[in-house]
C-alpha cells in the first residue's frame, strides 16, 4: 500500500507540475562602479550565475553567464517595445552596430545569444563594450530606442570574468 501511495504521489509531481526550474537564493553584489555592478546569483538548485548588469530607471542592459548560456540581453519596465522587434540591434558609440536576427524574448527580456557567434566577434563586441561611452539599443529601422551609459563597464567585464573563472564556467 505504501508503493501505491508512493507512485501515485510521484505521478501527481512528475505530472501536475510543468516545470522544475530554478528560483533566485541570493543575490551577492560583487561590484560596482558608474551605472555598472557585477552580480553572482545563487539559485535554490545549487546553480549560479555572474552578471554584469547596467540598469537605470525603466530599463536595463545584462551580459549574462552560467554554466550553460552566454546571453546579452535588454529590458524595458512597463514596455513591449522588445516584443515588436524582429531582430535585436545594438551599437557602441558610432561604430557599426552588432545585430542577430533570431533573438528571443523572456519575460519581457530580448535576449541574444552569445554563444551562437564566433570567439573572435564576441571578444570584439565586449571590446567594444569595454571601451566604448554609450550602447545604443536600435529598433528594426536603425533608430535609437534607448541608450546605456557605458561608464564604469571595463571594470565591471574585469570583474564578471573573475566572477565566470571563479565559478568555473
Amino acid at each position: 500500500m505504501k508503493l501505491f501511495k508512493f507512485c501515485t504521489l510521484l505521478f501527481y509531481l512528475f505530472f501536475t507540475y510543468p516545470s522544475f526550474s530554478a528560483e533566485v537564493f541570493d543575490e551577492k553584489v560583487l561590484f560596482k562602479k558608474g551605472d555598472w555592478e557585477v552580480v553572482l546569483l545563487r539559485f535554490d538548485d545549487r546553480s549560479t550565475a555572474c552578471i554584469a548588469k547596467n540598469g537605470l530607471g525603466n530599463k536595463e542592459f545584462q551580459i549574462y553567464v552560467n554554466a550553460k548560456v552566454e546571453e546579452l540581453a535588454i529590458f524595458y519596465d512597463e514596455s513591449d517595445i522588445n516584443e515588436t522587434l524582429k531582430i535585436f540591434q545594438f551599437a557602441v558609440d558610432d561604430l557599426a552596430s552588432w545585430y542577430t536576427e533570431s533573438p528571443y524574448l523572456d519575460s519581457g527580456w530580448l535576449i541574444m545569444d552569445l554563444t551562437s557567434g564566433s570567439d573572435k566577434a564576441v571578444i570584439e563586441l565586449i571590446q567594444e563594450i569595454r571601451k566604448g561611452q554609450e550602447l545604443f539599443h536600435l529598433d528594426d529601422n536603425n533608430k535609437i530606442i534607448s541608450s546605456f551609459s557605458l561608464k564604469g563597464s571595463a571594470a565591471s567585464v574585469n570583474e564578471l570574468v573573475k566572477c565566470i573563472e571563479e565559478q568555473g564556467f
